[in-house]
């Protein structure tokens, strides 16, 4: 059988510098594939003309061969919405018989909605007679054996739910956090979590920011991290984790034992930290 091959690619605004997805690399795995079918197609003639009639007969010496017909393109298009112009392009030539094939990097490419995605690949794209085949996620609907369709199709749809909704979880997050919302799940030493207006921000906590400020200080002067970790044990200073279990900024007896003490590694993410302006505050 011949198949006349469609390559779609498709890349959104949000993913334009995204160098895996780019539509150069969409097309490029494509190509890639339809060159690694016909060289099968070669090997296959090869061997089949060595066999005798009978053994020709006995083995499937009919391969498929893959003709690229057209290229379709949706750059700066959402895949949430399936009224793209080269992709109802695509569905028109597949409907007049000049495509009965199409190519794609991933299932995400058809489209983000995966309900209405599992619905192309599951019926609408087979009521056509149109094969599917989507390259990195290993899905050929001309190659799956009687019964395994579904099942392949299922897990293949399960799978790309479970990264959709990481997707989504993380584009809230980016709002959120373009909101200037904060969104780890404890405050960071010298700060404390407030709500205004809804949003869930940060403030400074007074005493504990002002450790921090003696700390800059000290670094100004000088000081190493190590040093200024010395400086708030002699000090008497408890650390981040006993400050958020007490509430207690200093040890009452300068002499007493805490069980955690200050490390340079925690004085220096603490005023890396503070030097950059990590934490958005309300």
């Amino acid at each position: 059988m011949e198949y006349l091959v469609g390559i779609y690619a498709r890349l959104s605004v949000e993913h334009g510098n995204a160098k895996d997805n780019s539509i150069q690399n969409q097309i490029r795995l494509a190509k890639q594939w339809l060159e690694e079918q016909n060289a099968k197609l070669a090997q296959k003639k090869v061997r089949c003309e060595s066999l005798s009639e009978k053994q020709k007969e006995e083995e499937i010496c009919v391969a498929d061969r893959c003709r690229l017909q057209d290229i379709y393109v949706d750059s700066g298009c959402s895949g949430t919405t399936f009224r793209r112009p080269q992709f109802q392009r695509m569905l028109e030539d597949a409907q007049e018989g000049k495509i009965n094939c199409i190519v794609c990097k991933d299932a995400s490419r058809i489209g983000r909605d995966y309900l209405r995605t599992g619905e192309y690949l599951e019926k609408i794209f087979p009521l056509m007679g149109v094969r599917v085949v989507c390259v990195s996620d290993g899905y050929d609907s001309g190659r799956e054996m009687p019964g395994s369709l579904a099942g392949n199709l299922k897990n293949l749809m399960n799978e790309w739910y479970a990264k959709d909704i990481g997707r989504r979880v993380r584009l809230v997050k980016q709002q959120k956090k373009a909101q200037g919302c904060y969104l780890g799940s404890r405050a960071p030493y010298g700060w404390q979590i407030i709500y205004c207006d809804g949003r869930r921000g940060l403030e400074k906590d007074p005493p504990a920011y002002e450790v921090i400020k003696q700390m800059a200080q000290r670094r100004q002067q000088g000081m190493s991290y190590r040093q200024i970790a010395g400086w708030l044990e002699q000090n008497g200073v408890n650390t981040p984790e006993h400050y958020r279990r007490t509430g207690e900024v200093y040890r009452f007896e300068y002499g007493e034992k805490q069980r955690q003490t200050w490390e340079a590694s925690g004085v220096r993410r603490i005023l890396l930290s503070h030097t950059r302006g990590d934490y958005h505050t309300t």
